[in-house]
Protein backbone atom coordinates (compact mmCIF):
# COMPACT_ATOMS: atom_id res chain seq x y z
CA UNK A 1 0.00 0.00 0.00
CA UNK A 2 1.43 3.83 -1.11
CA UNK A 3 2.56 5.99 1.74
CA UNK A 4 0.75 9.54 2.33
CA UNK A 5 4.20 11.18 0.86
CA UNK A 6 3.07 8.67 -2.29
CA UNK A 7 -0.49 9.82 -3.17
CA UNK A 8 -1.01 11.39 -6.47
CA UNK A 9 -4.16 13.12 -6.66
CA UNK A 10 -5.94 16.65 -7.10
CA UNK A 11 -8.83 17.95 -5.64
CA UNK A 12 -11.51 19.61 -8.07
CA UNK A 13 -14.78 21.16 -6.95
CA UNK A 14 -14.59 19.29 -3.64
CA UNK A 15 -13.77 15.78 -5.26
CA UNK A 16 -10.91 14.10 -5.18
CA UNK A 17 -9.21 12.63 -8.08
CA UNK A 18 -6.57 10.28 -7.68
CA UNK A 19 -4.50 10.00 -10.83
CA UNK A 20 -4.77 6.49 -12.22
CA UNK A 21 -1.79 5.70 -14.70
CA UNK A 22 -2.51 3.60 -18.08
CA UNK A 23 -1.06 0.28 -17.62
CA UNK A 24 -0.72 -0.21 -21.05
CA UNK A 25 1.29 3.08 -22.03
CA UNK A 26 4.48 1.61 -23.27
CA UNK A 27 7.12 4.63 -21.32
CA UNK A 28 5.14 3.64 -17.89
CA UNK A 29 5.65 -0.10 -18.39
CA UNK A 30 9.19 0.48 -19.19
CA UNK A 31 9.68 2.34 -16.29
CA UNK A 32 7.98 -0.80 -14.37
CA UNK A 33 10.47 -3.36 -16.38
CA UNK A 34 13.20 -1.29 -15.10
CA UNK A 35 12.46 -1.39 -11.54
CA UNK A 36 11.61 -4.83 -12.05
CA UNK A 37 15.05 -5.67 -13.16
CA UNK A 38 16.71 -4.14 -10.70
CA UNK A 39 14.74 -5.35 -8.01
CA UNK A 40 15.90 -9.03 -9.42
CA UNK A 41 18.76 -8.50 -10.27
CA UNK A 42 20.04 -7.29 -6.76
CA UNK A 43 18.56 -10.71 -4.97
CA UNK A 44 21.60 -11.69 -2.67
CA UNK A 45 22.67 -8.22 -2.62
CA UNK A 46 22.54 -5.83 0.62
CA UNK A 47 20.01 -3.11 1.12
CA UNK A 48 22.39 -0.41 -0.07
CA UNK A 49 23.09 -1.79 -2.90
CA UNK A 50 19.61 -1.82 -3.80
CA UNK A 51 19.33 0.93 -3.31
CA UNK A 52 21.79 2.82 -5.06
CA UNK A 53 20.77 1.79 -8.05
CA UNK A 54 17.21 3.06 -7.34
CA UNK A 55 19.24 6.05 -6.43
CA UNK A 56 20.24 6.05 -10.10
CA UNK A 57 17.14 5.19 -11.83
CA UNK A 58 14.81 7.47 -9.72
CA UNK A 59 17.33 10.49 -9.08
CA UNK A 60 17.03 12.20 -5.54
CA UNK A 61 14.33 14.76 -6.14
CA UNK A 62 11.00 15.03 -4.88
CA UNK A 63 8.65 15.09 -8.44
CA UNK A 64 8.77 11.23 -9.17
CA UNK A 65 6.11 10.25 -6.71
CA UNK A 66 5.29 7.13 -9.23
CA UNK A 67 8.68 5.99 -9.94
CA UNK A 68 8.92 5.73 -6.12
CA UNK A 69 5.40 4.59 -5.49
CA UNK A 70 6.08 1.83 -8.05
CA UNK A 71 9.61 1.22 -5.90
CA UNK A 72 7.56 0.83 -2.81
CA UNK A 73 5.05 -1.62 -4.24
CA UNK A 74 7.99 -3.99 -5.11
CA UNK A 75 9.85 -3.10 -1.88
CA UNK A 76 6.36 -4.79 -0.08
CA UNK A 77 7.71 -8.05 -2.07
CA UNK A 78 10.94 -8.24 -0.91
CA UNK A 79 12.20 -9.87 2.32
CA UNK A 80 15.60 -8.36 3.76
CA UNK A 81 17.32 -10.57 6.31
CA UNK A 82 20.64 -10.25 8.35
CA UNK A 83 22.66 -12.64 6.73
CA UNK A 84 25.64 -13.64 8.95
CA UNK A 85 27.24 -17.35 9.90
CA UNK A 86 27.89 -16.16 13.54
CA UNK A 87 26.07 -12.87 15.61
CA UNK A 88 27.71 -9.68 14.21
CA UNK A 89 27.85 -8.13 17.87
CA UNK A 90 29.50 -11.08 19.20
CA UNK A 91 32.21 -10.64 16.93
CA UNK A 92 32.80 -6.56 17.59
CA UNK A 93 33.21 -7.96 20.73
CA UNK A 94 35.96 -9.74 19.87
CA UNK A 95 37.75 -7.91 17.28
CA UNK A 96 37.65 -4.93 19.31
CA UNK A 97 38.60 -6.93 22.61
CA UNK A 98 41.17 -8.10 20.69
CA UNK A 99 42.61 -4.98 19.06
CA UNK A 100 42.10 -3.46 22.52
CA UNK A 101 44.83 -5.83 23.54
CA UNK A 102 47.01 -6.05 20.28
CA UNK A 103 47.87 -2.35 20.83
CA UNK A 104 48.78 -2.84 24.14
CA UNK A 105 51.43 -5.24 23.45
CA UNK A 106 54.97 -3.88 22.73
CA UNK A 107 55.42 -2.24 19.35
CA UNK A 108 56.94 -5.25 17.15
CA UNK A 109 57.43 -2.89 14.00
CA UNK A 110 54.30 -3.38 12.51
CA UNK A 111 52.39 -1.09 10.65
CA UNK A 112 49.26 -0.58 12.16
CA UNK A 113 47.19 -1.99 8.76
CA UNK A 114 49.23 -5.14 9.75
CA UNK A 115 48.52 -5.56 13.40
CA UNK A 116 44.87 -4.97 12.12
CA UNK A 117 44.99 -7.73 9.53
CA UNK A 118 46.38 -9.78 11.94
CA UNK A 119 44.26 -9.31 14.94
CA UNK A 120 41.42 -10.31 12.08
CA UNK A 121 43.00 -13.07 10.66
CA UNK A 122 43.46 -14.52 14.62
CA UNK A 123 39.33 -14.00 15.04
CA UNK A 124 38.35 -15.46 11.99
CA UNK A 125 40.77 -18.36 13.24
CA UNK A 126 39.27 -18.38 16.50
CA UNK A 127 35.79 -18.07 15.29
CA UNK A 128 35.46 -20.56 12.53
CA UNK A 129 34.86 -17.54 10.34
CA UNK A 130 36.03 -17.58 6.21
CA UNK A 131 38.16 -14.42 6.02
CA UNK A 132 36.04 -13.70 2.89
CA UNK A 133 32.72 -13.32 5.00
CA UNK A 134 34.48 -10.75 7.56
CA UNK A 135 33.45 -7.59 6.04
CA UNK A 136 29.61 -8.37 5.87
CA UNK A 137 29.45 -9.87 9.37
CA UNK A 138 30.92 -7.75 11.38
CA UNK A 139 28.20 -5.42 10.82
CA UNK A 140 25.63 -7.51 8.92
CA UNK A 141 22.95 -6.30 11.53
CA UNK A 142 22.46 -2.98 10.18
CA UNK A 143 19.98 -1.76 7.78
CA UNK A 144 22.13 -0.85 5.04
CA UNK A 145 23.93 -4.12 4.96
CA UNK A 146 20.86 -6.61 5.34
CA UNK A 147 20.82 -9.05 2.85
CA UNK A 148 17.79 -9.23 -0.21
CA UNK A 149 16.98 -12.86 0.12
CA UNK A 150 13.76 -13.02 -1.68
CA UNK A 151 11.58 -11.21 -4.23
CA UNK A 152 8.14 -12.03 -5.26
CA UNK A 153 8.31 -11.69 -9.00
CA UNK A 154 5.64 -10.08 -10.93
CA UNK A 155 5.16 -8.32 -14.62
CA UNK A 156 4.70 -5.05 -15.50
CA UNK A 157 1.35 -5.08 -15.79
CA UNK A 158 0.68 -6.58 -12.77
CA UNK A 159 2.50 -4.07 -11.12
CA UNK A 160 0.75 -0.98 -12.49
CA UNK A 161 -2.85 -2.03 -11.97
CA UNK A 162 -1.87 -2.99 -8.26
CA UNK A 163 -0.29 0.69 -8.36
CA UNK A 164 -3.46 2.35 -9.38
CA UNK A 165 -5.79 -0.06 -7.28
CA UNK A 166 -2.70 0.98 -3.87
CA UNK A 167 -3.52 4.60 -4.76
CA UNK A 168 -7.41 4.13 -4.14
CA UNK A 169 -6.54 2.44 -0.98
CA UNK A 170 -4.17 5.12 0.06
CA UNK A 171 -7.17 8.00 -0.30
CA UNK A 172 -9.54 5.80 1.35
CA UNK A 173 -7.24 6.39 4.62
CA UNK A 174 -8.35 9.52 4.86
CA UNK A 175 -12.44 8.67 5.07
CA UNK A 176 -15.08 10.08 7.64
CA UNK A 177 -17.46 7.56 5.95
CA UNK A 178 -17.92 5.21 3.47
CA UNK A 179 -21.02 4.60 1.25
CA UNK A 180 -21.29 1.23 -0.93
CA UNK A 181 -24.26 0.22 -2.47
CA UNK A 182 -24.18 -3.11 -4.42
CA UNK A 183 -26.28 -5.09 -6.55
CA UNK A 184 -26.92 -8.07 -8.68
CA UNK A 185 -24.81 -10.53 -6.99
CA UNK A 186 -25.82 -14.81 -6.37
CA UNK A 187 -25.92 -15.29 -2.93
CA UNK A 188 -22.11 -16.66 -2.05
CA UNK A 189 -20.82 -13.50 -3.62
CA UNK A 190 -23.26 -11.57 -1.06
CA UNK A 191 -22.00 -14.17 1.66
CA UNK A 192 -18.37 -13.22 0.82
CA UNK A 193 -18.37 -9.55 0.24
CA UNK A 194 -19.87 -9.50 4.10
CA UNK A 195 -17.99 -12.05 5.91
CA UNK A 196 -15.09 -9.96 4.75
CA UNK A 197 -16.24 -6.56 6.45
CA UNK A 198 -16.84 -8.50 9.26
CA UNK A 199 -13.48 -10.29 8.95
CA UNK A 200 -11.65 -6.63 8.33
CA UNK A 201 -13.78 -5.53 11.65
CA UNK A 202 -15.42 -2.76 9.86
CA UNK A 203 -18.45 -0.65 11.56
CA UNK A 204 -20.92 -0.77 9.30
CA UNK A 205 -24.68 -0.50 8.79
CA UNK A 206 -27.03 -1.93 6.32
CA UNK A 207 -30.08 -1.32 4.06
CA UNK A 208 -31.89 -3.37 1.65
CA UNK A 209 -32.33 -1.68 -2.05
CA UNK A 210 -33.71 -2.30 -5.15
CA UNK A 211 -31.92 -5.10 -6.24
CA UNK A 212 -29.02 -5.15 -3.25
CA UNK A 213 -27.82 -2.88 -0.69
CA UNK A 214 -26.67 -0.07 0.68
CA UNK A 215 -23.96 -0.65 3.35
CA UNK A 216 -22.40 2.25 5.26
CA UNK A 217 -19.15 1.94 6.70
CA UNK A 218 -17.66 4.05 9.17
CA UNK A 219 -14.02 5.51 8.48
CA UNK A 220 -11.05 6.12 10.37
CA UNK A 221 -11.62 9.87 10.91
CA UNK A 222 -15.22 9.08 12.23
CA UNK A 223 -13.99 7.28 15.48
CA UNK A 224 -13.37 9.66 18.31
CA UNK A 225 -9.65 8.99 17.98
CA UNK A 226 -8.63 8.25 14.43
CA UNK A 227 -6.96 5.18 14.21
CA UNK A 228 -4.75 3.89 11.90
CA UNK A 229 -5.19 0.66 12.02
CA UNK A 230 -8.86 0.43 11.40
CA UNK A 231 -7.77 2.62 8.58
CA UNK A 232 -5.84 0.21 7.23
CA UNK A 233 -8.45 -2.25 7.97
CA UNK A 234 -10.83 0.15 5.55
CA UNK A 235 -8.37 0.01 2.71
CA UNK A 236 -7.62 -3.31 2.83
CA UNK A 237 -11.29 -3.92 2.01
CA UNK A 238 -11.51 -2.18 -1.20
CA UNK A 239 -9.36 -5.56 -2.84
CA UNK A 240 -11.84 -7.45 -2.01
CA UNK A 241 -14.74 -5.32 -4.48
CA UNK A 242 -12.61 -5.21 -7.38
CA UNK A 243 -13.98 -9.14 -7.60
CA UNK A 244 -17.52 -7.64 -7.95
CA UNK A 245 -19.78 -5.91 -10.37
CA UNK A 246 -22.70 -3.56 -9.79
CA UNK A 247 -21.25 -1.55 -6.96
CA UNK A 248 -20.59 2.25 -6.56
CA UNK A 249 -18.50 3.91 -3.60
CA UNK A 250 -19.01 6.95 -2.52
CA UNK A 251 -16.18 8.31 0.66
CA UNK A 252 -16.14 11.79 2.65
CA UNK A 253 -12.92 12.50 3.23
CA UNK A 254 -10.98 15.30 4.87
CA UNK A 255 -7.92 15.79 2.94
CA UNK A 256 -4.41 17.53 3.47
CA UNK A 257 -2.71 19.53 6.18
CA UNK A 258 -6.07 21.78 6.21
CA UNK A 259 -8.67 18.75 6.61
CA UNK A 260 -10.49 19.93 4.12
CA UNK A 261 -13.94 17.77 3.61
CA UNK A 262 -14.67 17.03 -0.09
CA UNK A 263 -15.70 13.27 -1.53
CA UNK A 264 -13.96 10.01 -3.42
CA UNK A 265 -16.48 8.20 -5.67
CA UNK A 266 -15.10 5.03 -7.24
CA UNK A 267 -16.95 2.07 -9.44
CA UNK A 268 -16.25 -0.59 -11.68
CA UNK A 269 -15.48 1.84 -15.03
CA UNK A 270 -12.25 3.03 -12.98
CA UNK A 271 -10.32 0.07 -14.38
CA UNK A 272 -9.14 -1.01 -11.06
CA UNK A 273 -8.10 -5.07 -11.43
CA UNK A 274 -8.13 -7.48 -8.47
CA UNK A 275 -4.91 -8.67 -7.68
CA UNK A 276 -5.66 -11.27 -4.82
CA UNK A 277 -8.09 -13.85 -4.48
CA UNK A 278 -11.47 -13.77 -3.49
CA UNK A 279 -12.29 -15.68 -0.42
CA UNK A 280 -15.05 -16.38 1.98
CA UNK A 281 -17.05 -18.74 -0.72
CA UNK A 282 -15.62 -21.49 1.29
CA UNK A 283 -17.75 -24.57 3.19
CA UNK A 284 -16.78 -26.50 5.58
CA UNK A 285 -17.34 -30.14 4.62
CA UNK A 286 -20.28 -30.76 7.87
CA UNK A 287 -22.31 -28.22 5.54
CA UNK A 288 -21.29 -29.87 2.28
CA UNK A 289 -22.04 -33.85 4.16
CA UNK A 290 -25.66 -32.35 5.65
CA UNK A 291 -26.96 -31.71 1.61
CA UNK A 292 -25.93 -35.36 0.56
CA UNK A 293 -27.45 -36.85 3.67
CA UNK A 294 -30.78 -34.89 2.95
CA UNK A 295 -31.04 -36.85 -0.57
CA UNK A 296 -31.53 -39.74 1.37
CA UNK A 297 -34.19 -38.70 3.09
CA UNK A 298 -38.03 -39.51 2.15
CA UNK A 299 -39.82 -36.21 3.10
CA UNK A 300 -41.56 -33.10 2.01
CA UNK A 301 -39.18 -30.71 2.29
CA UNK A 302 -36.41 -29.71 0.41
CA UNK A 303 -33.02 -28.01 0.86
CA UNK A 304 -31.51 -25.15 -0.99
CA UNK A 305 -27.89 -23.30 -0.04
CA UNK A 306 -29.09 -20.42 -2.28
CA UNK A 307 -31.24 -18.18 0.44
CA UNK A 308 -32.29 -14.64 0.37
CA UNK A 309 -30.32 -12.04 2.53
CA UNK A 310 -31.86 -11.07 5.44
CA UNK A 311 -31.25 -7.89 7.03
CA UNK A 312 -30.39 -7.98 10.86
CA UNK A 313 -31.78 -4.52 11.64
CA UNK A 314 -29.30 -2.59 10.25
CA UNK A 315 -26.94 -4.63 12.15
CA UNK A 316 -25.89 -7.01 9.38
CA UNK A 317 -27.71 -9.72 7.25
CA UNK A 318 -28.72 -13.10 7.98
CA UNK A 319 -27.45 -15.13 4.95
CA UNK A 320 -28.85 -18.45 5.75
CA UNK A 321 -26.46 -21.57 5.73
CA UNK A 322 -29.26 -23.86 4.19
CA UNK A 323 -33.28 -23.10 3.61
CA UNK A 324 -35.64 -25.56 3.73
CA UNK A 325 -38.95 -25.49 1.66
CA UNK A 326 -42.10 -27.43 2.49
CA UNK A 327 -43.61 -28.36 -0.55
CA UNK A 328 -47.33 -28.96 0.14
CA UNK A 329 -47.74 -25.80 2.05
CA UNK A 330 -45.07 -23.66 0.89
CA UNK A 331 -43.26 -23.21 4.61
CA UNK A 332 -39.49 -21.53 4.57
CA UNK A 333 -37.18 -21.95 7.26
CA UNK A 334 -33.94 -21.02 7.58
CA UNK A 335 -30.86 -22.63 9.51
CA UNK A 336 -27.88 -20.97 10.03
CA UNK A 337 -24.45 -23.22 11.52
CA UNK A 338 -22.59 -22.39 14.18
CA UNK A 339 -18.93 -24.66 14.13
CA UNK A 340 -15.48 -24.34 15.01
CA UNK A 341 -15.18 -22.21 11.99
CA UNK A 342 -17.61 -19.65 13.72
CA UNK A 343 -15.32 -19.84 16.82
CA UNK A 344 -15.07 -15.88 18.50
CA UNK A 345 -17.85 -14.88 16.61
CA UNK A 346 -21.05 -16.78 18.26
CA UNK A 347 -21.72 -14.77 21.36
CA UNK A 348 -21.75 -11.44 19.33
CA UNK A 349 -23.79 -12.84 16.47
CA UNK A 350 -26.42 -14.33 18.72
CA UNK A 351 -26.81 -10.83 20.29
CA UNK A 352 -27.85 -9.61 17.43
CA UNK A 353 -29.98 -12.89 16.64
CA UNK A 354 -31.87 -12.51 19.90
CA UNK A 355 -33.17 -8.67 18.50
CA UNK A 356 -33.96 -9.00 14.96
CA UNK A 357 -33.43 -12.81 14.11
CA UNK A 358 -36.55 -13.84 12.12
CA UNK A 359 -38.87 -16.28 13.93
CA UNK A 360 -39.04 -19.51 11.12
CA UNK A 361 -34.83 -19.76 12.01
CA UNK A 362 -33.34 -23.24 13.13
CA UNK A 363 -29.70 -22.53 15.03
CA UNK A 364 -27.61 -25.36 14.70
CA UNK A 365 -24.52 -24.76 17.19
CA UNK A 366 -21.56 -27.01 17.99
CA UNK A 367 -21.99 -28.00 21.46
CA UNK A 368 -17.86 -27.53 21.52
CA UNK A 369 -19.30 -23.62 21.10
CA UNK A 370 -22.58 -24.09 23.52
CA UNK A 371 -20.98 -22.67 26.54
CA UNK A 372 -19.79 -19.59 24.84
CA UNK A 373 -23.12 -19.06 23.15
CA UNK A 374 -24.68 -19.33 26.66
CA UNK A 375 -22.18 -17.54 28.77
CA UNK A 376 -24.05 -14.49 27.00
CA UNK A 377 -27.44 -15.81 25.86
CA UNK A 378 -30.20 -17.93 27.23
CA UNK A 379 -30.76 -20.21 24.24
CA UNK A 380 -34.25 -20.48 25.00
CA UNK A 381 -34.28 -16.43 24.40
CA UNK A 382 -33.44 -16.50 20.90
CA UNK A 383 -36.07 -16.76 18.37
CA UNK A 384 -36.79 -20.10 15.92
CA UNK A 385 -35.51 -23.81 17.35
CA UNK A 386 -32.09 -24.32 18.79
CA UNK A 387 -30.16 -27.66 17.35
CA UNK A 388 -26.76 -28.56 19.68
CA UNK A 389 -25.00 -30.67 17.42
CA UNK A 390 -21.58 -33.04 17.93
CA UNK A 391 -19.39 -33.07 14.91
CA UNK A 392 -21.67 -32.22 12.45
CA UNK A 393 -25.93 -31.39 11.79
CA UNK A 394 -27.42 -34.50 11.21
CA UNK A 395 -30.01 -34.40 8.51
CA UNK A 396 -32.87 -36.70 10.60
CA UNK A 397 -32.16 -34.43 13.54
CA UNK A 398 -32.68 -31.13 11.56
CA UNK A 399 -36.05 -32.84 9.56
CA UNK A 400 -37.74 -33.40 13.11
CA UNK A 401 -36.56 -29.80 14.33
CA UNK A 402 -38.64 -28.96 11.03
CA UNK A 403 -41.45 -30.98 11.83
CA UNK A 404 -42.96 -27.65 14.37
CA UNK A 405 -43.00 -25.70 11.37
CA UNK A 406 -45.14 -28.13 9.68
Amino acid sequence: MLTSDLVRATLRKGQIQPLFIDASHADTRALASSLIDIFERCVGETRDRLDGELAELLGTGTAFLLHRGLAKLLRDRCELETVAPIEPSELRRTVFTAAAASYREEDNGLHPTQRLEGVVTTVCEQMALPRGDFEQTLYGDLKGRQVLTRFKPCDPEELLHRYNSSLAQAVLLRARELTLEITGQTVPRYRALFRKIKFFQLLHRVRKISGGYRIFLDGPLSLFQASSRYGIQMASFLPTLLHFKGWKLEAKLLWGPKRRPCTFELSPDAGLQAFSRLTGQWQPEELIFLKKQWQKLSCDWTVSTDGKLHPLGGQGVLIPDYVFRHDPSGTEVLMEVYGYWNRGSVASRLKVLREHGPPNLILAISRALAPQAEGVEKLEELPGEIYLFRSAPVARQVLKRLRAFE
